[in-house]
């Protein structure tokens, strides 16, 4: 027997969704193209771009986005990606709308994003209902502690916010939030034999957040856990941000960074501005500007070597940003269960190859892992107490590098690794399953 509530984990790389079924948390199926099924990549593609140009105007995009909504075809997961990658000039590819929530954006475009979450939750909402044979209407979503946004709280205010309005158009006539730690927490602690003073990381795609908070069977089916949660806080960086620092710090020099004009002028760094910015559109959509086309012609004219720019000319015309950024990832991923891995190029180039080592990216992460090492230390401080366990979740935490720092960093703490796509969505369900049983 199942219950008309679910718990949803609205993650930037992912999503999940999960129910009650005879009593026992089940996954749903979410997407039957990927190799997982119970998970789909946060990735939306509008097929069949109406505008009939290729203008990068702001206001010329907002408008095509908004046709596109109202009249494409939106595909959603892997056939989404698949089908962008097979004809990126024919529609518009966006890459985790959760990105752009709590972004200061004009209120047209945010307009936009609102659309795309409906569609994307009444897409997941559909799934349940299919699966379970019931109607919907009841559901725990989890959030971000901070939202990926430069206006702080007011951010996630209006992230949320806009989250509750698309929730409520699909159907869910009741909708909660949880943070994301805070759900893994709750998930975590099914299986605690002791009260334990844990400190949840939830190490994401586009966010990196921590919760630390008291784990007891004997508050374990309490609603309100406020008196257990000694301190919670949240970064606006995750995963795509050591995704960008592997590319800028290894990758940019193949496609020309830090090359010279023939008379010995540098190559501007402002020519790759974008090129990596899956998650931020205005800057990706400048890279793909006829502006830059032309800056990218006029210094592969000039070039020492041009070839290096003539790659990056390539990645531009055919726009193949996003391609590169998943051949990146894909490597980074590959080195979890490898010493070294070859980030494979042909898409731009037949032969395009490098080779990378585990400990080369651990020295373009040192950035990223000092700012969790920051957010971690100020939980513990404003705590004022000791982990006696760190559990580890979200796609970033699966990484040897990160789990090696967290041990070389806090070594009287264990550390525990749980499974990084389910511990939060399963979470939210046991919310889910104390509000509305």
């Amino acid at each position: 027997m199942s219950t008309d509530f679910i718990g949803i984990d609205f993650g930037t790389s992912n999503c999940a969704v999960a129910a009650l079924v005879n009593d026992l948390p089940t996954l749903i199926v979410v997407d039957e193209n990927s190799e997982n099924p119970y998970k789909i990549r946060s990735a939306i593609y509008l097929a069949h771009d109406l505008s009939g140009d290729d203008s990068h105007d702001a206001k010329a995009n907002e408008q095509t986005l908004n046709d596109m909504l109202a009249a494409g075809e939106i595909l959603f997961g892997e056939q989404g990606f698949n089908a962008f990658l097979q004809t990126p000039h024919e529609g518009r590819y966006v890459n985790s709308p959760k990105n752009f929530l709590g972004a200061k954006i004009p209120k047209r475009l945010l307009d936009s994003f609102e659309i795309l979450v409906v569609r994307f939750l009444s897409y997941l909402k559909k799934c349940a209902e299919k699966q379970l044979s019931l109607e919907i209407t009841k559901a725990v979503i989890a959030r971000p502690v901070n939202y990926h946004s430069t206006m702080g709280e007011l951010g996630n205010k209006q992230a949320e916010a806009l989250m509750l309005r698309a929730a409520n158009k699909v159907g869910f006539t009741d909708v909660e939030f949880i943070h994301e730690p805070l759900a893994a927490a709750y998930h975590f602690e099914q299986n605690i034999q002791k009260p334990t003073q844990a400190m949840v990381v939830d190490l994401g795609g586009g966010t990196s957040d921590v919760t630390f908070c008291l784990l007891s069977q004997e508050n374990a089916q309490k609603l309100d856990r406020s008196a257990d949660i000694y301190s919670t806080k949240g970064i606006r960086q995750g995963g795509i941000v050591c995704d960008k620092l592997l590319a800028s710090g290894m990758v940019s020099p193949l496609f020309g960074r830090g090359g010279r004009t023939e008379t010995g002028r540098a190559i501007p760094n402002m020519l790759f501005s974008g090129v990596y910015d899956i998650d931020n559109i205005p800057l990706m959509s400048d890279f793909y500007s006829p502006a830059r086309s032309k800056s990218i012609s006029e210094y592969i004219f000039e070039s020492e070597d041009p070839l290096p720019l003539m790659r990056l000319q390539r990645v531009q015309k055919q726009r193949l940003t996003h391609q590169l950024m998943h051949a990146i990832e894909l490597s980074k991923i590959n080195l979890s269960d490898q010493q070294q891995t070859q980030l494979c190029m042909a898409f731009i180039e037949s032969t395009l190859n490098l080779d990378i080592k585990r400990e080369q990216v651990a020295e373009t992460m040192v950035n990223w892992l000092d700012k969790m090492f920051a957010m971690i230390d100020e939980a513990i401080t404003q705590a004022t107490k000791t982990p006696e366990i760190i559990y580890l979740t979200g796609g970033m935490g699966l990484s040897p590098l990160v789990q090696q720092a967290l041990n070389t960093r806090y070594p009287a703490v264990a550390i525990s690794v749980a499974d990084a796509f389910s511990s939060v969505v399963f979470g939210a369900l046991l919310k889910a399953k104390r509000l509305y049983s």
